[in-house]
């Protein structure tokens, strides 16, 4: 038996599946083979996972909806964590008592970082509580939303701006807790993306709203997706937007900043290698039309930052994490 799953079953016994297909646990529904797989519940045992993994040397990755990223054909080296920490809570309020009633300014709700962000926005909606209405209709979850600074681009509204502390398991294996500042949130950044910190919580700061409003905003939202995205199957929007200074360079109408425009100007919608295909809706979506292989998103993706650079001469950067390449 492979001494690193003997290892590694030691302390998770047979929770430790091998040659998991990927496909399986991806929005994409592309990828090979995990060499280990663990799903966790608790925040204890996402912490033994990772320090396990970092203790044995063995390269993990930290798996929680699946969007956003593209697995390779070949699978992915060592162990992968799926993370269903799932609880939420509202921790506190924050306010005043006038003429007996209390006026509530803020509240403080507590997430673990494997909860589904969709479903956690659904519940403080309901709850009046205001900040993360605009990130209704999210496929991930919230570890992967701090991870991403999720945004709507039509309020430019992020998470990171609701953001109050945040538990990280740090790569010595202790736990430390930071506060907003320590992320430098930007459009489509965190510093998470430069160090190996992994979220274990995530407690957010809202403020009190109307219930109508929030559910008006969040049904705004889904209607603008609805709209402008494709239905089918993808990892999401496939390229981060251009800077300010390369739509006036180029220039684009109205100085937009938008991926999608310039794929379309290069007339590469519905352009197809195997059952990959860059979407007629919205040009940023790369779909999988069934049975689409990584290495053909791979050799779509080349195409079309070779097809806009060559016309446009700016340099897509990919948004989509790719894994295992």
């Amino acid at each position: 038996m492979n001494k690193n799953l003997q290892e590694l079953q030691k302390v998770f016994g047979n929770r430790v599946k091998i040659d998991e297909p990927m496909s399986k646990h991806t929005t994409f529904k592309i990828g090979g083979p995990a060499e280990f797989y663990l799903e966790v519940e608790k925040i204890d045992d996402l912490a033994l996972a990772v320090n396990t993994a970092r203790k044995l040397k063995i390269p993990f990755f930290m798996l929680g909806g699946g969007s956003n990223i593209i697995v390779s054909d070949n699978g992915i080296k060592g162990l992968v964590i799926k993370n269903n920490c799932r609880r939420f809570e509202v921790m506190s309020m924050v306010g005043k008592v006038k003429n007996r009633k209390i006026d509530v300014d803020s509240a403080l709700v507590f997430a673990q970082s494997g909860v589904i962000m969709n479903q956690l926005v659904r519940y403080t909606i309901d709850e009046g509580l205001g900040g993360l209405e605009y990130q209704l209709g999210l496929p991930g979850t919230v570890g992967g939303a701090i991870y991403m600074n999720s945004n709507f681009p039509k309020k430019k509204s992020y998470v990171g701006e609701v953001v109050y502390k945040v538990k990280l398991l740090t790569e010595d294996g202790s736990i430390k807790e930071v506060d907003n500042s320590y992320f430098n949130f930007s459009y489509d950044k965190s510093i998470l993306q430069e160090t190996n910190e992994i979220i274990l919580s995530v407690i957010f700061k809202l403020k009190p709203v109307d219930k109508k409003n929030l559910w008006t905003r969040g049904t705004e939202v889904l209607n603008y997706r609805n709209e402008t995205q494709p239905k089918g199957i993808s990892a999401g929007c496939t390229f981060r937007n251009i800077s300010m200074l390369d739509a006036i360079n180029i220039p684009t109408p109205d100085r937009i900043t938008s991926a999608g425009y310039l794929i379309d100007k290069a007339g590469l919608k519905g352009k197809r290698i195997g059952d990959a295909v860059v979407s007629d809706k919205h040009a940023n979506f790369i779909l999988n039309m069934g049975n689409a292989k990584a290495k053909d998103v791979a050799s779509l993706l080349d195409l079309v930052k070779h097809e806009v650079f060559k016309k446009f001469g700016v340099k897509l950067v990919i948004e989509v994490k790719t894994i295992g390449f």
